[in-house]
């Protein structure tokens, strides 16, 4: 089954509107001229009115579904509201004659007026039309999220009201009621200048770009829940007409790697699709400075500096320099391996500047600057070892906080032998005591094979 374009639903529905307001307006003329009746006349004004706006409609709704472009990067979206906005000016001009007129003649001798039948046949008639109309157009503004036929239909269920009141004031005029014609006409002014005020308030919003307090409350919860993002600092929303986008900014941690703010974008962008399904959205990351630590200071400080790949063993010392607190930070850097001595030196110092900004004049910082390692072949040893994997056992046995060691591999690389081994320890232990007893492992296997070069304890709660 092949499905009708978006656009060609919105123009057919506004485009059956259009030639059914085309058959009212001449039967509504001829009516007024007919009967002389003020209601009548600013029935077919109204339905000349219609005719214009659902012209506009028309134009706006084959205007808004073109794409972005170059001199259009948002979309032609407004061109909607812009019709709308159109369409209240145009109601605007009507409800001032009509009201005047209304006026006029209640307060001065006004001509007779004729109620025949037809004419009240007629107004019933187009009242159904109008109820067909409108949930017509309300369908397809659903369908597309399209202000301008929303518009249309309210312009025309304003229509059927103010057609029953015009056939209210009809039947006043058949019973003999002096003015119940020019105020039937009035009452219809009064009620679609109300409708008229609503849709230009709309419009006017929209072409403003003023933010939809709602949604925006909405993109805000849903941006601080997003994970990874410590603080929502602005979200900025602007509706195009049928489209959002919103323009958001987050803090996350200073140390956070390219991969992980792209992760952060990506996990706010979800978090919106879900309360605000279809918005564009832009997500600017800004690090969080307020609650981080020294040591994420530094590694944040470090990382700024190109040359340098890597930053590990960070440590900072505080000490008492003749009353005064000091600090002391070494850490380890890693650069190309075929860097110069003179350019790994002068690495080191811009490293060394760049922490003592970060953290003020009342710190020494020592940097140990070493090769970054390319990709190093190994060859499992471990059948050949059993001493080195029974050693790991032994030790982990001896530690109280070590429920077991399920694994051990013993590698060699250029000679160099290391260990990987998995222990289990209570799911709520502290990370920090399971940690010292890893340190008393790795110490104890270097003291017993002095060959020994890495040794990794991988942790799991049991």
């Amino acid at each position: 089954m092949t499905t009708v374009p978006r656009y060609k639903r919105s123009e057919h529905a506004a485009r059956i509107s259009l030639g059914v307001t085309v058959i009212l307006v001449v039967l509504k003329a001829i009516v007024w001229v007919s009967t002389s009746s003020l209601a009548v006349a600013s029935q077919a004004l109204d339905s000349v009115l219609d005719l214009v706006a659902l012209s506009l409609v028309f134009v706006g709704v084959r205007v808004a579904n073109k794409p972005a472009d170059d001199t259009h990067h948002y979309g032609h979206g407004k061109a909607e509201n812009l019709a709308a906005f159109t369409q209240t000016l145009l109601i605007g001009v009507v409800v001032a004659v009509v009201a005047a007129e209304s006026l006029r003649r209640l307060f001065s001798d006004s001509p007779s007026v004729e109620a025949p039948w037809y004419a009240i046949a007629l107004l019933l008639v187009s009242m159904a039309v109008d109820v067909a109309r409108v949930l017509m157009l309300l369908k397809a503004a659903r369908a597309e999220g399209s202000d301008a036929l929303r518009a249309g239909a309210l312009n025309i269920a304003s229509d059927i009201a103010t057609a029953g009141v015009t056939v209210i004031s009809l039947f006043a005029v058949r019973m003999d009621i002096e003015g119940a014609d020019a105020a039937g006409a009035l009452l219809i002014a009064l009620f679609v200048a109300f409708a008229a005020y609503r849709l230009g308030k709309h419009s006017v919003e929209v072409l403003m770009d003023t933010a939809p307090s709602t949604k925006v409350e909405m993109i805000q919860q849903a941006v601080a829940a997003a994970p990874g993002v410590r603080a929502a600092r602005r979200v900025r929303v602007r509706d195009t007409g049928g489209s959002l986008f919103a323009d958001v900014t987050v803090s996350a941690g200073r140390t956070a790697s390219l991969d992980r703010v792209h992760d952060i974008t990506e996990n706010v962008e979800r978090e919106i699709e879900k309360v605000a399904p279809g918005t564009d959205v832009i997500v600017h990351v800004e690090p969080e400075t307020e609650s981080s630590g020294l040591v994420e200071r530094v590694q944040a400080a470090a990382s700024r500096q190109a040359d340098v790949y890597e930053v590990h063993n960070v440590l900072v010392h505080a000490f008492d320099d003749q009353g005064q607190q000091r600090l002391h930070v070494t850490l380890h850097a890693k650069v190309r391996p075929t860097t110069s001595i003179q350019a790994a030196h002068d690495v080191a110092d811009q490293l060394e500047r760049a922490i003592e900004q970060e953290l003020g004049d009342h710190v020494r910082v020592d940097a140990h600057i070493e090769p970054l390692e390319s990709t190093a072949f190994a060859t499992d040893v471990t059948d050949g070892r059993a001493d080195i994997v029974n050693a790991v056992g032994e030790l982990a046995s001896a530690e109280v906080d070590i429920l077991d060691c399920h694994e051990v591999i013993v590698t060699s690389t250029g000679g160099e032998l290391s260990v990987v081994a998995h222990v289990s320890g209570r799911a709520s232990l502290p990370l920090s005591q399971l940690h010292d007893a890893s340190k008393r492992i790795e110490n104890g296997l270097h003291a017993r094979f002095p060959e020994l070069g890495a040794v990794l304890l991988h942790f799991e709660p049991r």
